[in-house]
């Protein structure tokens, strides 16, 4: 096995260990927002996706004769459980798990991204075409994100007891 093809490898599996991290991490913010269909809808989809996109890596490292790493993406969902775990305990908003989402797709973009490109070098383009529908999928998913930031707010501001808050600045409303 070359050098690339390990480097390759080791991507893929840190590709799926991030997967495993952003299905946790929508899983508690659809858990948070389970009565806003504008921020579930969009969500569940993504999840489908997410869900599809680590099958696809699965089936790229069975391509290449690994596997998953147990190890990686244990600590990715040990890490994942803890940040829920903590985010309950401490009455966290629905806000923090919209944040945590954010920051899981952009990790997700840039492992995405990396991924791509060395499978690209590797000459491995069904991998570069796996890894390059998962960055689409989460750069779309970021958007979405960033158009939720002030219903993740009001929601946040409601599961506190906030109640007649004024809209955004700007906003027409």
């Amino acid at each position: 096995m070359t050098t690339i093809d390990r480097q390759l490898i080791g991507y893929l599996k840190d590709a799926h260990a991030l997967q495993q991290h952003v299905q946790a991490a929508l899983s508690e913010l659809l858990t948070a927002a389970a009565d806003e269909p504008e921020m579930c809808g969009p969500l569940g989809r993504y999840a489908e996706r997410s869900r599809a996109h680590t099958r696809a890596v699965e089936a790229r490292l069975r391509a290449h004769g690994s596997a998953p790493s147990l190890v990686r993406d244990a600590g990715m969902l040990f890490a994942a459980v803890v940040e829920g775990g903590l985010g309950r305990s401490r009455r966290d908003p629905v806000g923090r798990h919209m944040r945590d989402a954010y920051v899981a797709v952009h990790l997700q973009i840039a492992a995405g991204e990396m991924l791509r490109r060395v499978a690209e070098r590797a000459g491995d383009p069904e991998t570069a075409e796996v890894a390059a529908a998962m960055c689409d999928d989460a750069s779309m998913m970021s958007r979405g994100l960033s158009d939720r930031w002030d219903l993740a707010v009001d929601m946040s501001l409601r599961q506190h007891g906030v109640r007649d808050v004024p809209p955004p600045p700007g906003s027409g409303k």
